[in-house]
């Protein structure tokens, strides 16, 4: 009866510790910023103009109804496609009207009419110069002459087995590689985006998005009984031609609710599988660059909901439209927020401009998007208008850097990067392509230095390994005499530390403070041995299992405040209290839990046994964690992986010395230990329930207190 009543006063003073530490380190809210701080950075587009284009400005008799895209031409030339209206309207580059396509005469000489057109498209030159109209009511593409708006052609729908007979044609985007070929996103097609030769015969489906199938749906598969809808993939609300290649397709999926969460994890971890757009090949196969700090697809800040978010729009981004823009540059629409935002090749966000609202400048609904040359044109279906955006010097800057990427003359770029650096100094891409130039010019320590003020931590481990196989190369010789001598100094501590353990072992009496802590070094080679003597023979002591245990915090803490560049490119560090209570904690709460349930179980082990046999078993780890963490500033990239290897040993050989150390000290046979291991660890988790409901259980007791002394206060 003593010894529970002991037991239970430790497990209430752990709680009430627990209860301690969850009060005194409240949870942290984060939050999240753009690549490179830019939504701080200058403005990049401005609107320009008198105001947005509306009808009245186009000179319109029938002003427009339900608008759902435009396009540009090589000659600046506007196509507004006015789906309610069922007709085209076409503008100078200074947005006077000069056309309007609404009826035409087809090759049976019949006369003809649109029907819900959603989309335009333009080939400048080439043999398959035209305009190209989505014409969706009617289930066709109908062609004209790009000069004179003449009717020259119809492309119906494809034939094929592999539409479904239920299947109609209502094709509402396409776009025309340099091959000819003609990509085709149908509204009524889920099987991914439909591939045309340029005379309209069907050649496959490309890009199908991902099926979302829950784990639910998956069982109810098995059983015969899933509702078929619930599988239907994801479909395309766009594409574009990527205007540098003319061969690679931009496609935006249309938002869905049901993958919100996978987007919002793709977002940092840049895969592609639920990114709302890609960049699709011929093949359908997603090559999209995305090595900026974040998936290219809009908004990451408002993604998460933080308490800056709450209670306004957050969530993933709707992307809506996509345009390919000069220099490979090419921007997205979030009709969501009405924001634009521009990536390059490689993924980089360069600059987010627009916002949700009416006055000039900001969109209501962001419905379409193009560029006019260096401009960007924004269609806003809400207020059925257009507004123009123009470069700024600093976006100038930038395309001239991209620009001369592109013609692969670095040098000159990285001066423009500068430039640009002067007047947005937050700006990790500008870096990172200084740090590029640096790189091929040998420069390898100050690329360095840009690469750190990028956080760029893949092109730092690149760089690091061309300085460390200089330094390498040149220190050679010294380096082979240090790590034999090293060797041998870790020879002579081992062998000491024999000689001490061997002249201990037929020594009666209380062994010296030195004896105790050195027997470490027999325990962690000889377990069975060595619990056997640390009980039995008393060869260790409390002092030295405070020794260790705190050598274990001092690794920890120097783990969290020493790691390389490449492991904590932030600099971010943990308090000593923190380190010290993931290691006293757990410790805790296993010696506690253990000597519960041992009670149960008839172990033989007391309190201080446990505590002393655990202490012990984590010899080895603090000496690991010091080792990985010294590893961690010469070794980079894959070559990490040999310090989490290290790290893991430590953790595996602690737990080995701990199996084998309870069942020696308890004196249970292999099966009892497993089964007493386990009820320990379940304990582990009762004692933590019982301390959150401890501390839930305060907190409403002070909330209510509070309470009532408001009222009375006020009363």
């Amino acid at each position: 009866m003593k010894r529970f009543t002991t037991v239970m006063s430790l497990v209430f003073v752990l709680i009430m510790l627990l209860s301690t530490c969850a009060f005194a380190a409240p949870y942290t809210t984060y939050t999240y910023s753009i690549d490179g701080n830019v939504l701080v950075s200058p403005e990049a587009y401005v609107p320009y103009g008198d105001g947005p284009i509306t009808s009245a400005t186009l000179g319109l008799d029938q002003p427009l109804s339900n608008p759902s895209d435009i396009e540009s031409d090589a000659d600046g030339k506007l196509y507004i496609v006015d789906t309610g209206n069922n007709r085209i309207i076409v503008t100078n580059e200074y947005f006077e009207t000069v056309d309007i396509i609404n009826d035409f005469v087809n090759f049976d000489g019949v006369e003809d009419r649109f029907n819900a057109p959603q989309s335009a498209f333009v080939v400048n030159s080439g043999s398959f110069k035209g305009l190209y109209i989505c014409d969706t009511g009617n289930g066709r593409i109908v062609v004209f002459d790009l000069e004179t708006r003449e009717f020259k052609r119809v492309i119906d729908a494809p034939e094929s087995e592999f539409f479904d007979e239920e299947d109609i044609f209502r094709p509402k985007s396409c776009v025309l590689d340099k091959y000819g070929r003609i990509y085709v996103v149908s509204s009524t097609t889920t099987e991914g985006i439909v591939v045309m030769t340029s005379e309209g015969d069907f050649i496959n489906f490309i890009g199908a998005p991902k099926v979302t199938v829950t784990a639910l749906q998956a069982m109810l598969d098995k059983l015969g009984i899933s509702d078929s809808t619930a599988n239907i993939p994801l479909t395309y609300a766009n594409i574009e031609l990527d205007q540098m290649s003319e061969e690679f397709i931009y496609a935006t999926i249309m938002f869905n609710e049901a993958v919100h969460d996978q987007q919002i994890a793709d977002l940092t971890s840049k895969e592609g599988t639920y990114s709302p757009v890609r960049l699709l090949n011929a093949d359908g196969d997603d090559i999209m660059n995305r090595n900026g700090f974040f998936s290219p697809a809009g908004e990451v800040a408002a993604a998460y909901e933080t308490e800056l978010t709450k209670g306004d729009i957050s969530g993933v981004s709707e992307i809506q439209d996509v345009s390919s823009g000069p220099n490979g540059v090419w921007s997205i629409i979030d009709s969501k927020r009405s924001k634009i935002y521009t990536y390059d090749r490689d993924g980089n966000l360069l600059h987010i401009f627009g916002d949700k609202g009416n006055q000039f400048g900001n969109i209501d609904k962001a419905g379409a998007i193009t560029y006019q040359g260096s401009n960007i044109l924004v269609l806003d279906t809400s207020s059925l208008s257009i507004t123009a955006y123009r470069r700024t010097e600093y976006a100038d800057l930038l395309d001239e850097a991209i620009s001369l990427q592109n013609r692969r003359e670095f040098t000159e770029a990285a001066e423009v990067w500068q430039q640009v650096l002067a007047r947005n100094n937050n700006f990790d891409t500008a870096y990172v392509a200084i740090g590029n130039a640096y790189y091929r010019e040998g420069e390898y320590e100050l690329a360095k230095e840009y690469y750190m003020s990028a956080f760029d931590v893949e092109n730092y481990a690149k760089v690091y390994k061309e300085i460390r196989a200089e330094k390498m190369e040149k220190l050679f010789i010294p380096l082979i005499i240090g790590i034999v001598v090293l060797l041998i100094l870790i020879g002579k501590v081992f062998g000491h530390a024999a000689k001490i353990n061997k002249k201990a072992q037929y020594k009666t009496g209380r062994r010296t403070f030195k004896e105790e802590l050195t027997y470490g070094f027999h325990l962690m080679f000889h377990p069975f041995d060595g619990y056997w003597d640390l009980k039995h023979e008393h060869r260790g002591s409390m002092r030295a299992s405070f020794v260790f245990i705190f050598a274990t915090i001092l690794a920890f803490a120097y783990q969290g405040v020493g790691q390389g560049y490449y492991y904590n490119p932030l600099g971010t560090t943990t308090s000593f209290f923190s380190q010290a209570s993931s290691v006293l904690l757990p410790l805790l709460l296993w010696v506690i839990a253990n000597w519960c349930f041992t009670t149960l179980f008839d172990g033989e082990g007391s309190l201080k046994d446990i505590f002393i046999a655990t202490s012990y078993a984590i010899y080895p780890l603090p000496v690991l964690i010091v080792i990985s963490t010294l590893l961690s500033h010469v070794l980079v990239g894959t070559e990490g992986q040999i310090t989490t290897i290290i790290v893991a040993i430590g953790y595996i050989w602690m737990a080995l010395l701990l199996i084998v150390g309870m069942q020696v000290t308890h004196d249970y046979t292999s099966g009892k230990n497993i089964l007493t291991i386990i009820a320990t660890l379940i304990g582990m988790i009762f004692i933590m329930f019982m301390a959150m409901l401890f501390v839930s259980l305060i907190s409403r007791m002070v909330s209510l207190v509070s309470t009532i002394i408001s009222e009375v206060s006020f009363r």
